[in-house]
């Protein structure tokens, strides 16, 4: 069952003029984004610094306006809601943000931290809210003392833990996490990984998970979509992506992750992709991937691919893959 819709979101931001009398310039950072996500279930978004990623998080939640699209959480439009009925909703699928060092007060105690949503939708009776607070920190592995500590007291992995918590304390139904692990060490990263899964089940919430790091994708995701500035080229069930990629970017992406044997690592083919991600203030016309990719014909430089069905539920922009259908 859909838990969370969304067509067709865009968002560009304006830039610095190029002159006193130059034209102003436009960042475009989302372009045309759709995707669903079900209940219970993960998607991961991967791609390059600059693709879009964060930002498109920011339009779910509602931190920033998009210039187009729609949002639906449960059928309802996200969009249109203001006042009581936005805040409601945003308790439903709060964020969880990369670095756990700036997103929490460090001035206020770790059980205050947690149990500020209840308190912004009117919670005041003290033993209420500490019981809740000892609630959601034996949830996310952590015991009851770490309410009465401040965030410096805590190692990374600590923090991550309390922002999840405090994510948790009005029991959403999609949580939003945008690099929520990038900041952490290897094992520590394990361990919070293991914590979403186990919430995950436990509770049936749902995940955004925004990475970077295609091995971590592959092993949180049960659905993933591949953005390459500002826009969805590939998107589809995560073990079907991996296993049979349909567009030159999610093909390169994938070679470029290392895999721990050496002997198969210096033995894997890598595509050949040139140059840097092109500056978002100068998209380039048709397939945006056309300057650095090795199939590109005269058609990629000039028209725009749509999204085309490769499998069931597997989509990719692409004209150099096998249609089925246009979506």
């Amino acid at each position: 069952m859909t838990l969370l819709d969304v067509r067709g979101l865009a968002k560009s931001f304006p830039a610095k003029r190029s002159g006193l009398l130059g034209r102003r310039a436009w960042v475009h950072a989302v372009r045309d984004v759709s995707f669903t996500i079900e209940r219970g279930r993960t998607l991961g978004v991967v791609g390059e610094s600059g693709s879009g990623k964060s930002t498109a998080a920011r339009l779910l939640s509602g931190l920033v306006r998009p210039d187009s699209g729609s949002v639906r959480l449960d059928g309802v439009d996200v969009l249109a809601a203001r006042g009581a009925r936005l805040r409601a909703l945003r308790r439903r699928m709060p964020m969880v943000f990369q670095d756990p060092y700036s997103s929490l007060d460090p001035t206020w105690l770790v059980r205050d931290i947690v149990t500020e949503p209840l308190r912004l939708v009117g919670q005041r009776d003290r033993r209420t809210l500490t019981a809740r607070a000892d609630e959601l920190l034996e949830l996310v592995g952590l015991t009851s003392a770490f309410g009465r500590r401040y965030p410096h007291e805590l190692s990374g992995g600590q923090r991550q833990r309390i922002a999840l918590a405090r994510a948790l304390a009005c029991d959403p139904d999609l949580v939003v996490l945008d690099e929520a692990v990038a900041a952490l060490d290897v094992s520590t990263r394990a361990g919070v990984i293991g914590l979403l899964q186990d919430l995950q089940d436990r509770l049936g919430v749902a995940y955004l998970f925004i990475s970077h790091d295609l091995a971590l994708v592959r092993v949180v995701s049960h659905d993933v979509a591949v953005m390459y500035l500002g826009r969805v080229v590939e998107s589809g069930p995560t073990a079907q992506v991996y296993a049979d990629p349909a567009h030159p970017y999610t093909r390169a992406l994938i070679a470029a992750a290392p895999v721990p044997d050496p002997v198969v690592q210096q033995s894997r083919p890598r595509p050949p992709v040139r140059g840097e991600v092109p500056s978002a203030l100068a998209v380039p016309t048709g397939c945006s991937f056309h300057p650095r990719c090795p199939l590109a014909t005269d058609l990629c430089r000039t028209t725009e691919p749509p999204l085309v069905e490769q499998a069931l539920g597997h989509t990719a922009a692409c004209h150099h893959t096998a249609p089925t259908a246009v979506l």
